[in-house]
C-alpha cells in the first residue's frame, strides 16, 4: 500500500472513530490553473513538449483543514498535468497527497508531524516554504516540537527530510536524501513602556547520504586541480543571531549567521597546463587571456570548499506621514542546499533577503535582482511620505555590488500618488543598471541602463464602476531595446472584471537577433496582448486569459527563475469555503 494512501485512511480513521466530525470546524480552498499552448514562432513560444504536440495543461492545489478538540489537521492534493511548472521547458504529470500535516499542543509542548513551512529569524540559515508562481515547494517532512519555556520565550527543534517535489514523473511528493535537523530560541522582552527587545539564536544541520558524497568525490577528483582539491565533509552546520530592537518611532533588526566549509558550486573556470599546474582562473563569462601550447585545456572547478557568512540589518523609523527603512547585507560564500550538487531554485534550505525594490508594474519588473548567495553587498533605503490627505509619495534606492566592487544592480525609484474622488492618480520614474552577465549568465554583453516612467489612472464611474488605466514606456539601447506597454480595465465591483492589454517592442530587428528567431519581416513591430475577463462569486474567482508573452526573467522576494515566451489560453479558479 502506497504511502499516500496510508495518510488517507489515517486521517479518514481519526474522524470516524471520533465520532465528532460534524463538531469540529472544516475549511478549505482550491487553486486551480490550466493552460492551451498555441504554438507562435514569431516570439519563440515552440520547441517544448506542450507547444508542439500536448497543447493542453495545468495545475491544481485542494487544501483540506479540519480542527476538533485541539488537533488541526491539514490535507493538501496536487495535482500536474503536462504542466511547464516545474520545468518550463518540459512537461511534467503527477498527482497525489503532497501535503499533510497533524498538529496538537499539549499544554506548553506543540506537536506538529508531518509535513510543515517554518523559518529561523528571517530564514538566512532556515526556510522552508512554498513559492507557487517559481514551482518552489521547500517542505520539511518529519517532526516539528516547541516548548514553551516561559511567557516571551519559545524554544524549537525539527527533523526531517526536505520534499522532492518533481523528483520523476508521477512523483509529487519524493524527499531528498539528507537528513535536516534545526533548533531555534526565541524570546520577547519589555525594558521600558517604549523599548522591547526580542533576540533569538538557531542553528540547522544537514547530513549529505554516501550516494551523494561519492558523486561529488568524483566530481572533485575529476574536474579540481592543486588547491582547488578537497575531501568533501557529510555535515554542514549554519548558526545565526539575530536581535529586534523597538523604541518608540524606531526599529532595529540585525542578524549575523555562519555557515561551516562545505562543498559548494563554484562558478568559475580554471586553465591549467600540462603537469596540472593552474594558470588562470576566470568566471565563466569572461574569455581566457592565456591560449597556446602550454595550455592542456579549461576546466570547470566543479566545487570550492569554503566557510560562509552573512549578515543583513535593517532599521526603520515611523511617524504619521513619514517612514523610512534602512536595509544593508553582506553575503559571502553562503549557498545552502539539501543536495549541493545542484544549483536549482529548488532544494534550497534558506532564504537571502532581497536587497531590491518588490516591483509590480509590467515594465518595472523587466529586469530582476537575483540574490547572489555566492557573494554580494546590498544596500537599500525606501522613503514614504505623504503631503496631505490627497498626495503621497515613495522614493526607493537599491545598490548592489559582486564583493570586488563591481556593479550587479541599481536602481532608484520615484513614485507619486494623487487622490481626491473620483480620481486616483499614480505616476512613476524608474533609473535601472542590471548586470546581464552575472544574473543571465550572459558573456560579453554591455550592462543595460533602462528608464521606465509610468503612470496609472483610476476614475470611480459609481460605488461600483471603475475604470483604470496604465502607460509605460522602457527605454535601453541595451538587450531587446525600447518597449511600450498599455492596459485599461473595466470593473463591476464585486463580480466582473474586463481588460485589455498591449506590450509592444520598438526594436523589432533587435528583438528577433535577441530571441534568435528567423522571420522575414524584422521591422514590424512585435505586440505582446492579453484579454483578460474574471467573475467573482462570493467565494468563488473564475478568469480567462488569452495570453501572448515575451520570455523573461520571474522573480518572487529575490528568488528567480528564466521563464520561456507564452502565446495560448489560460483558465484559473479559486474558491475558499
Amino acid at each position: 500500500m502506497k504511502i499516500h494512501t496510508q495518510i488517507i485512511f489515517l486521517f479518514v480513521g481519526i474522524f470516524m472513530t471520533t465520532g465528532v466530525l460534524a463538531q469540529g470546524t472544516f475549511s478549505g480552498a482550491l487553486q486551480a490553473n490550466g493552460n492551451y499552448f498555441q504554438r507562435d514562432t514569431t516570439i519563440g513560444a515552440a520547441n517544448t513538449p506542450q507547444y508542439d504536440n500536448l497543447k493542453t495543461g495545468g495545475e491544481a492545489w485542494l487544501n483540506l483543514n479540519y480542527g476538533i478538540s485541539g488537533y488541526d489537521f491539514t490535507l493538501r492534493f496536487d495535482m500536474y498535468q503536462n504542466s511547464n511548472l516545474p520545468n518550463p521547458l518540459d512537461a511534467f504529470s503527477g498527482q497525489g497527497i503532497g501535503f499533510w500535516q497533524i498538529k496538537k499542543k499539549v499544554e506548553k509542548l506543540g506537536i506538529t508531524a508531518g509535513h510543515y513551512y517554518d523559518q529561523i529569524g528571517s530564514g538566512i540559515i532556515f526556510r522552508a516554504y512554498e513559492e507557487r508562481p517559481l514551482g518552489i515547494d521547500n517542505a520539511l517532512l518529519g517532526l516539528r516540537l516547541s516548548y514553551d519555556l516561559a511567557e516571551d520565550w519559545q524554544l524549537k527543534v525539527f527533523s526531517g527530510k526536505q520534499k522532492n517535489a518533481f523528483g520523476s514523473q508521477g512523483r509529487i511528493s519524493g524527499l531528498y536524501a539528507p537528513l535536516v535537523n534545526g533548533l531555534s530560541l526565541d524570546g520577547f522582552k519589555m525594558i521600558n513602556e517604549k523599548v522591547s527587545i526580542a533576540p533569538g539564536i538557531g542553528m540547522v544541520n544537514r547530513s549529505l547520504s554516501d550516494d551523494l558524497i561519492r558523486s561529488i568525490s568524483s566530481d572533485i577528483e575529476l574536474n579540481n586541480f592543486g588547491d582547488y582539491f578537497f575531501v568533501p565533509k557529510y555535515n554542514v552546520f549554519a548558526l545565526t543571531a539575530y536581535n529586534t530592537l523597538t523604541a518608540g518611532d524606531f526599529s532595529f533588526y540585525i542578524e549575523g549567521s555562519y555557515k561551516t566549509s562545505e562543498a559548494i558550486i563554484s562558478p568559475r573556470n580554471i586553465v591549467v597546463d600540462t603537469t596540472g599546474q593552474v594558470l588562470e582562473e576566470y568566471a565563466l563569462t569572461e574569455p581566457p587571456s592565456i591560449t597556446g601550447d602550454q595550455v592542456a585545456g579549461n576546466y570547470l572547478v566543479t566545487y570550492n570548499n569554503k566557510p560562509g557568512t552573512n549578515i543583513y540589518a535593517s532599521m526603520g523609523y515611523s511617524r504619521k506621514g513619514f517612514g523610512i527603512t534602512l536595509q544593508a547585507k553582506r553575503t559571502q560564500n553562503f549557498p545552502l542546499r539539501v543536495n549541493p550538487t545542484q544549483a536549482t531554485i529548488r532544494g534550497v534550505m534558506n532564504f537571502l533577503p532581497p536587497m531590491a525594490r518588490q516591483n509590480t508594474k509590467r515594465l518595472t519588473t523587466r529586469y530582476n535582482a537575483a540574490t547572489q548567495d555566492l557573494g554580494e553587498i546590498g544596500l537599500q533605503a525606501d522613503v514614504l511620505f505623504k503631503i496631505n490627505k490627497k498626495v503621497s509619495g515613495q522614493l526607493n534606492f537599491a545598490n548592489i555590488t559582486d564583493l570586488d566592487g563591481n556593479l550587479l544592480y541599481r536602481e532608484i525609484h520615484l513614485l507619486s500618488k494623487y487622490k481626491k474622488r473620483p480620481w486616483e492618480v499614480t505616476t512613476g520614474l524608474q533609473f535601472q543598471q542590471y548586470n546581464q552577465e552575472v544574473f543571465e549568465v550572459k558573456p560579453n554583453v554591455p550592462l543595460v541602463n533602462a528608464i521606465v516612467p509610468y503612470t496609472e489612472i483610476v476614475y470611480k464611474i459609481d460605488r461600483k464602476k471603475s475604470i483604470r488605466t496604465e502607460l509605460q514606456y522602457l527605454h535601453t539601447e541595451e538587450d531587446y531595446g525600447k518597449w511600450a506597454y498599455g492596459l485599461i480595465e473595466f470593473s463591476i465591483a464585486p463580480k466582473w472584471s474586463f481588460s485589455i492589454e498591449d506590450m509592444v517592442t520598438l526594436n523589432p530587428k533587435k528583438y528577433y537577433e535577441k530571441s534568435n528567431i528567423n522571420v522575414s519581416k524584422t521591422s514590424k513591430p512585435v505586440n505582446f496582448y492579453t484579454l483578460f475577463v474574471s467573475y467573482t462569486e462570493k467565494s468563488n474567482k473564475f478568469s480567462l486569459a488569452y495570453v501572448r508573452q515575451p520570455d523573461g526573467i520571474n522573480c518572487t522576494g529575490g528568488v528567480c527563475r528564466y521563464e520561456p515566451a507564452f502565446s495560448g489560453v489560460r483558465l484559473a479558479v479559486k474558491s475558499s469555503f
